[in-house]
């Protein structure tokens, strides 16, 4: 089991699209804080960014692994 992120980096964005439509730029500033939050606790060592490729790192399967968890428990940040 992988317990070091380092070489991974997921988006995190304050864009309210990214949180669904219904979502305002206040609300977005809130989530992306919290989000980044439970994404380190779960990924320790992940790098955090604001743009680009959604998620990165040298593992294609971590990488899911990391996309589908985000995409599961996003909603966790609300």
């Amino acid at each position: 089991m992988n317990t070091n992120y380092s070489e991974y980096s997921v988006l995190v964005s304050t864009e309210p699209s990214y949180y669904g439509a219904n979502c305002t730029f206040e609300d977005a500033l809130e989530i992306a804080p919290r989000l980044t939050a439970l994404i380190e606790k779960q990924f320790p060592g992940i790098q955090i960014r604001s743009g680009g490729q959604y998620v990165t790192g040298p593992d294609t399967e971590v990488m899911d692994e990391i996309r589908e968890w985000v995409e599961s428990n996003w909603t966790a940040a609300l």
